[in-house]
């Protein structure tokens, strides 16, 4: 039997929504890179009790870990606006990362992101968790100027594609 956590959860989620093809994003799944990141092991999930000491941990030894993906996760989830702005600081004080937050109070269909939301998938777990993606700042920038040639961002809102990849770009220039 297998042990039913965060990490196994959200495997579930990468397989049967991020990896397959997705009518929203014309064919292309919403994460084209996932499945191979999983493949390579390249994708490291963490799961703990308090997620800003934790996500500050692996932004800190991020580059001595050698995944192109880290998940820091809890169960104990703080206040949505709280976490915004922690994930926002802690884009600002490791200025060569890319984080990204998932909130459980987040609304997708309220952002519009059709592709998050519009499938058959039901998490295993019976309460809800909050998680931390953790990347290189210039790997994400180069993924995305590749996804956008191929029109992968047309399905997204102005004010998310602004948020998620005008953004990034501007804090890369920074660097």
């Amino acid at each position: 039997m297998e042990l039913l956590n965060i990490e196994s959860d959200l495997r579930s989620w990468s397989r049967e929504v991020l990896e397959v093809p997705n009518d929203h994003l014309k064919g292309l799944p919403p994460c084209p890179y996932a499945k191979q990141a999983w493949k390579q092991n390249k994708v490291l999930v963490v799961e703990g009790d308090d997620i800003t000491i934790d996500a500050l941990r692996y932004c800190n030894e991020f580059y001595d870990l050698s995944k192109e993906l880290v998940v820091v996760a809890s169960f104990n989830i703080p206040d949505l606006q709280e976490f915004s702005a922690f994930v926002e600081g802690l884009n600002k004080d490791f200025k060569k990362l890319h984080c990204m937050q998932f909130h459980p109070d987040f609304g997708a269909e309220d952002a519009e992101l059709d592709f998050l939301y519009d499938n058959d998938w039901d998490s295993n777990l019976d309460r809800d968790y909050c998680m931390v993606f953790i990347q290189d700042l210039r790997l994400v920038v180069n993924a995305s100027d590749k996804l956008e040639k191929l029109g992968y961002y047309n399905a997204y809102p102005r004010s998310e594609y602004n948020e998620l990849v005008v953004k990034r770009k501007e804090r890369l220039q920074w660097l």
